[in-house]
């Protein structure tokens, strides 16, 4: 665990390793020892939130399950919020009561928002995939802006063949992909909710 800065005056821990060694593993020891890490850090007033340095993806499911869970306590976190779509005051909420990060806390939203809409009614499960997907698509957003700039520096062939190396049908094939392994990382994270809430 270090500690980095945050201006003007607060700190920012951030977890670089969860260890829990094979034959203790799958025994919720490591939800329990990140849990108790956030109540150490929560009662810190300069503690403006955590940060996590290079997580695996089991530690990120395991991240994602402690943050969901606590999360799900919170009033901005109810099931009919969720379908109103992440907003400014779940960050709040999330970062004051537990110091998660904006970032982390938005992932949250969309695993409660999952475990919220019932998948049969088509509407309301395309309505969920799509904000899913806006996210994702940011990276790719951003990426057209550079492109732009980038034309004026290429002459036309140049940024033609980079073009055709940036195809749209590319982008919504990688897009459809990540959005399915994301989802069904999701639903792992859903079921250990569903087992510890109801065992």
């Amino acid at each position: 665990n270090a500690e980095y800065g945050c201006f003007p005056n607060k700190k920012r821990p951030r977890i670089s390793q969860v260890l829990v060694l094979p034959p203790y593993q799958k025994s919720g020891h490591g939800a329990k020892l990140l849990a108790s890490m956030y109540e150490h850090v929560c009662c810190d007033l300069l503690v403006y939130d955590i940060t996590v340095e290079d997580p695996s993806e089991s530690f990120t499911r395991l991240r994602n399950f402690v943050d969901a869970l606590k999360c799900s306590e919170l009033t901005s976190y109810q099931a009919d919020k969720l379908c109103a779509g992440f907003s400014k005051e779940m960050a709040r909420e999330a970062r004051e009561k537990f110091k998660i990060t904006g970032i982390q806390a938005r992932k949250t939203y969309e695993i409660l928002r999952l475990r919220a809409t019932d998948v049969s009614k088509e509407e309301d499960y395309r309505a969920y995939r799509i904000e899913v997907k806006r996210r994702l698509n940011i990276p790719f957003q951003k990426e057209k802006k550079a492109m732009q700039k980038l034309q004026t520096f290429l002459n036309p062939q140049e940024y033609e063949a980079v073009l055709l190396s940036k195809s749209v049908e590319n982008q919504h094939e990688f897009l459809e992909k990540s959005y399915r392994e994301l989802e069904l990382d999701y639903r792992k994270v859903i079921e250990r909710i569903s087992a510890h809430v109801d065992p």
